[in-house]
């Protein structure tokens, strides 16, 4: 790994640490460049300015979301069964990855600068790993044709952001993974053929 790289991705972890603990808003420069253990003037050489670093995170965590998903999902056999285990991880990754759930889920999510951003499109990527799963089970069969991919993916993902946000509402007091068969079994009725 090249020193240029590491020394993006030391900056990218300590900027989702500082925003994952004080908020876009109450998050400096400084701050972060003391955490990442390095000049203020260096984080500006990678990023153009905060919002460019804070917009920055999604397409790093995205990028490792779905290469880790794509490790989980070797040698699942059927939609279902891959449906079970994108809920898992996704409910894992983010109970495994608080400061970034704290600022995608409370801040970006919500933010009409994130959705114009160019770093909104780089979770295409990963809200394409549950359509290919939902095209595989039509495919197979065993997922309806009636309704909208579009639609079911949206339950998908809504429910689990929702799950997320809640978590994080409450303080990130409880398991998060301690619901996930029920929200894995909950989607897959809904979405299931009735053949």
């Amino acid at each position: 790994m090249s020193r240029k790289v590491n020394k993006r991705e030391k900056i990218i972890q300590a900027a989702i640490d500082v925003f994952g603990k004080n908020g876009f808003q109450n998050s400096s420069i400084s701050e972060i460049a003391k955490r990442a253990d390095v000049a203020d003037g260096t984080i500006y050489q990678y990023f153009k300015n905060k919002e460019d670093l804070f917009f920055a995170i999604p397409a790093e965590k995205t990028r490792e979301f779905c290469e880790e998903l794509e490790l989980h999902l070797q040698g699942i056999t059927g939609s279902f069964n891959k449906m079970r285990k994108f809920v898992w991880y996704y409910l894992y990754f983010f109970q495994q990855n608080r400061e970034y759930a704290r600022t995608l889920m409370l801040e970006m999510r919500v933010s009409k600068s994130f959705m114009k951003s160019g770093t909104y499109s780089s979770l295409r990527e990963f809200t394409g790993k549950a359509l290919d799963i939902i095209k595989e089970g039509q495919e197979e069969g065993v997922i309806r044709t009636d309704v909208n991919i579009y639609l079911m993916r949206e339950l998908l993902l809504g429910l689990l952001e929702h799950m997320v946000t809640r978590w994080l509402l409450k303080g990130e007091n409880y398991d998060l993974m301690q619901y996930y068969g029920e929200a894995s079994e909950l989607v897959i009725n809904g979405i299931r053929h009735p053949g």
